[in-house]
C-alpha cells in the first residue's frame, strides 16, 4: 500500500509529528531531535472528527472528508522536505470509531505511510512524560481533555503512579450526570484533594487565554500559568450560566467550551483539587520525548535540566565570539548566593545560570530597544520547564543586564505583579553583574579569566590580573560599584599576577 514511505531510513535532525485528534489535526516540524525540539511549523486545523460519533461510534463523512483534506495539505508539505522523519498519531475518535477504516485507508494512503492508532494507556502515558519531561511535578494529577477521551494520570513523587481513559470529551454529547458518574467511579481519584490539577489540551488552554483576558493578567504565556481554585470554578460557572460570554476565548473553541467546563467543573468537584495549572505540553512532547529515551546517543540528555538544555540550544545560535555563557557562570557565581533569602520559593542558581546562558540573545538588536526586547523574548520563548515567576525573573534580570542603572527606561510594571520586590532587587544585583562582566570582557571569554569576584563580609572584592588592567576602565569601575550597591556592598579592587 505504501509504495514510498515518508520516513527517511537516514538519520535526520528534523522530525514531524501529525497529530489526529478528535477536535483538530496538527502537523508540528521540529527543528532538531534533541532535548529542546524547537518547532519550525505549527499547523491546526479544526476538522471535528469525533464530532456525532456518540452514541453509535460512527465517524461522519462530512467530517471523514474535511480531515482528508486537511491531510492532503499535510502531506504536500512534507513532501517538500526530503529526509524528514515523520511520525503520525490519532487518538480517540479514530479509535472508537467502528468505521474507523473509512478514514484510516484514504488517510494512509494520502500520507503514504501507515498512521498509528494509539491505545488509552498509551495516549494516557505519551501525556504524562510529555509535561513531566519538561516540568517539574512532585504530586498532582494531569488531565487531557480533548474532543473524545479525558486522559487522568495520578503523579506522586514524580512519577506516574495511577491513570485512566474516559471516553468523553468536548465533543461529546453526555449529560452532566453521565459525566460525573464516569469521574465518580475511578477510585485513587479519591487520593487528590489538596494536589494541583495540570490541564493538558486545547479546552484548558482557552479557559487560561480567557482568565487572561477578563483579569488582565500581565504575562501572556499560557504555559505554567495557574489560577486558584475560587477563579477557575468561578470562570467555570461564568461559561455555563452565560454561555455566550466567552471573552478572550479563541473563535475556534467557542462552540466547544460550555461542554469542556461542564465536564472541568466535575473533575474539580470530585477531585478536590486546588489550582489549576495549563500546560502548553501535549502527547506530541511525549512523542518526542520517547524517541529520545530510544535513541543512545540523545538518552543521557534525559537526565539533564530541560531549562539548560534549551537555553544553551538557544545560546548556541546567539552567540558573538565564541560561547562565553558557562565561563559567565563561573564568574558571577560566588555572588549567588548573596541575597538568595531573597528568592523565596526559586532555586536561584538554576535561574542565574540560565540567565547566564541567554545573556547575549539580543546583542545584535538596536541598542536602545535590547533591554526591552530581551524582557519580551523571554517571555515568550517555547521553554516549558518554567514557572510564571521563574520566567518573569530571568526576563527581569536580562532586561536589568541589558539597560544598566543609568538609563531612563524603567523596569516593566508587569513584574510588581508576580515577583516580590525583594525577587525585583535581586533581578537587577544580578542583571548587573552580568552587565559587568560582559562589559569588562568585551563579550571575549578568554577575557573572563582575568578577573574574578569575591565575598568577604559585606565587601565584593574584584581582583584583576595586572596584565589585563587596561580592560578595566572607569566605566567598568561604575558598573562593579553599582552592581555591589544594589544589595548595600562596598566595592573593593586589587591587581594580581
Amino acid at each position: 500500500m505504501f509504495e514510498q514511505s515518508l520516513i527517511s531510513s537516514n538519520s535526520s535532525d528534523h522530525i514531524g509529528v501529525i497529530d489526529i485528534g478528535s477536535s483538530s489535526i496538527r502537523l508540528v516540524i521540529f527543528k532538531t531531535m534533541g532535548r529542546f525540539p524547537f518547532p519550525l511549523f505549527n499547523e491546526r486545523v479544526t476538522c471535528r472528527l469525533g464530532e456525532g460519533i456518540e452514541p453509535d461510534n460512527i465517524l461522519q463523512p462530512a467530517r471523514i472528508k474535511t480531515a482528508l483534506e486537511t491531510l492532503g495539505r499535510f502531506a504536500y508539505i512534507l513532501k517538500s522536505l526530503p529526509n524528514l522523519s515523520i511520525k503520525i498519531v490519532a487518538t480517540a475518535a479514530t479509535r472508537r470509531a467502528h468505521n474507523a477504516k473509512d478514514f484510516l485507508i484514504p488517510a494512509q494512503q494520502i500520507l503514504n505511510q501507515k498512521i498509528q492508532v494509539l491505545e488509552q494507556e498509551e495516549e494516557a502515558h505519551l501525556v504524562a512524560i510529555g509535561l513531566l519531561s519538561n516540568f517539574n511535578i512532585s504530586d498532582g494529577l494531569i488531565a487531557d481533555l480533548g474532543g473524545g477521551s479525558l486522559e487522568l494520570i495520578y503523579v506522586k513523587n514524580k512519577e506516574p503512579v495511577n491513570s485512566t481513559s474516559l471516553n468523553v470529551g468536548h465533543l461529546s454529547i453526555k449529560t452532566q450526570s453521565e459525566i460525573t458518574e464516569m469521574i465518580s467511579k475511578i477510585n485513587w481519584l479519591s487520593n487528590l484533594a489538596g494536589l494541583d490539577l495540570y490541564g493538558v489540551g486545547g479546552s484548558f488552554r482557552a479557559l487560561g487565554s480567557a482568565y487572561i483576558h477578563k483579569t488582565r493578567y500581565p504575562l501572556g504565556m499560557l504555559h505554567a500559568l495557574t489560577i486558584s481554585r475560587m477563579a477557575t470554578n468561578s470562570l467555570l460557572n461564568k461559561i455555563l450560566t452565560m454561555p455566550s460570554d466567552l471573552d478572550g476565548v479563541p473563535e475556534g473553541r467557542r462552540f466547544s467550551m460550555p461542554k469542556a467546563s461542564e465536564i472541568i467543573a466535575c473533575l474539580l468537584s470530585i477531585t478536590k483539587v486546588n489550582n489549576l495549572v495549563i500546560s502548553g505540553t501535549s502527547i506530541r512532547d511525549g512523542l518526542i520525548a520517547k524517541e529520545i529515551s530510544e535513541q543512545p546517543e540523545l538518552a543521557h540528555q534525559i537526565k539533564k535540566d530541560p531549562l539548560h538544555i534549551a537555553c544553551a540550544e538557544i545560546a548556541a545560535h546567539r552567540q558573538r565570539f565564541s560561547s562565553i555563557n558557562d565561563n559567565l557562570f563561573k564568574f558571577i557565581e560566588p555572588c549567588i548566593k548573596i541575597g538568595t533569602t531573597n528568592m523565596a520559593d526559586l532555586n536561584t542558581k538554576r535561574l542565574v545560570k540560565a540567565a547566564c546562558l541567554l545573556s547575549e540573545i539580543c546583542w545584535d538588536e538596536e541598542s536602545s530597544m535590547r533591554a526591552s526586547l530581551a524582557f519580551e523574548k523571554i517571555n515568550a520563548l517555547p521553554i516549558y520547564s518554567l514557572s510564571h515567576p521563574e520566567r518573569l525573573w530571568i526576563s527581569l534580570t536580562l532586561f536589568h543586564r541589558y539597560n544598566g542603572v543609568n538609563s531612563t527606561l524603567e523596569q516593566p510594571v508587569s513584574c510588581a505583579f508576580i515577583l516580590t520586590k525583594k525577587q525585583q532587587q535581586y533581578a537587577l544585583f544580578i542583571g548587573l553583574g552580568l552587565k559587568f562582566g560582559l562589559s569588562f570582557s568585551a563579550g571575549i571569554n578568554q577575557n573572563l579569566s582575568f578577573i574574578k569576584l569575591k565575598i568577604k563580609e559585606k565587601t565584593l572584592i574584584v581582583e584583576i590580573t595586572k596584565s589585563a588592567s587596561q580592560l578595566f576602565t572607569s566605566k567598568n569601575e561604575k558598573l562593579i560599584i553599582s552592581f555591589a550597591k544594589t544589595l548595600s556592598f562596598n566595592t573593593k579592587v586589587s591587581y594580581v599576577n
